[in-house]
């Protein structure tokens, strides 16, 4: 594709060649096979072609009204700006009680509480911190969750760009580039190391969740022990 971009002087070659190169790579990272990720591409000179025809003839291309086109597209843009704010205002109360789950562990595992604004229910230390070690646990696998949540808002809102802007090209007659997937892009080693990381977390929290649990059940000798240690107001 850059020898054929070259061969026809397409301008911003450089552009164009680093956006199918990022397209390529994804789809590599999704284990897409290279023939499939090409055959899907179409031919190289073809597509150089494209480019160049749009630039030597720009009134030749099949073109749409362009009123109609920015009509429709104010809607599209404001019917995505609200599901963003949306979507960014789940995020912030995600991530709020990814903090509360973080700082619950930490008053759990260090008996902060003792300490001014800290209220913690009572429990043997060495429940709480099995509990609080499960809470750290679970906080983690939440941050794991943050960021492949995040991730997804992020391609979510470049998917709908590449979108916009292919929009356009084709109301102008123009090629179009190719479509960005909306899931998360993640390098392999960076979403290997998020799987791992994951895995291990969700494992220590239901170990540590059960060892808490049961040793909570034997030192209260009740299977409700939130009662007997009156939790909730009310001591059996």
């Amino acid at each position: 594709l850059a020898d054929e971009l070259e061969k026809r002087h397409v301008p911003d070659a450089a552009d164009i060649l680093e956006e199918y190169k990022q397209h390529f790579a994804f789809k590599l990272a999704d284990g897409y096979p290279e023939e499939v990720i090409a055959a899907k591409l179409g031919d190289p000179a073809g597509l150089a072609a494209q480019f160049a025809e749009a630039e030597d003839a720009p009134g030749t291309g099949k073109k749409h009204s362009p009123a109609l086109t920015w009509l429709w597209l104010v809607w599209a843009d404001l019917f995505f700006g609200f599901l963003l704010v949306l979507l960014l205002a789940f995020g912030v109360v995600l991530a709020a009680c990814v903090l509360s789950f973080g700082l619950t562990g930490v008053c759990l595992v260090g008996h902060l509480d003792r300490l001014p604004l800290v209220s913690l229910p009572p429990m043997p230390y060495s429940c709480g911190l099995l509990l609080g070690l499960a809470l750290l646990a679970l906080t983690v696998a939440c941050v794991v969750g943050c960021i492949c949540y995040f991730g997804f808002v992020r391609q979510l809102s470049r998917a709908y760009g590449r979108f916009h802007q292919n929009v356009l090209a084709a109301a102008k007659g123009e090629p179009a580039l190719p479509a960005l997937p909306i899931h998360p892009q993640f390098l392999p080693a960076r979403r290997r190391r998020l799987r791992m990381t994951l895995i291990v977390s969700v494992v220590c929290f239901g170990v540590f969740f059960v060892l808490g649990t049961a040793l909570s059940m034997i030192l209260a000798g009740s299977f409700e022990f939130w009662h007997v240690w009156g939790w909730f107001g009310y001591n059996g």
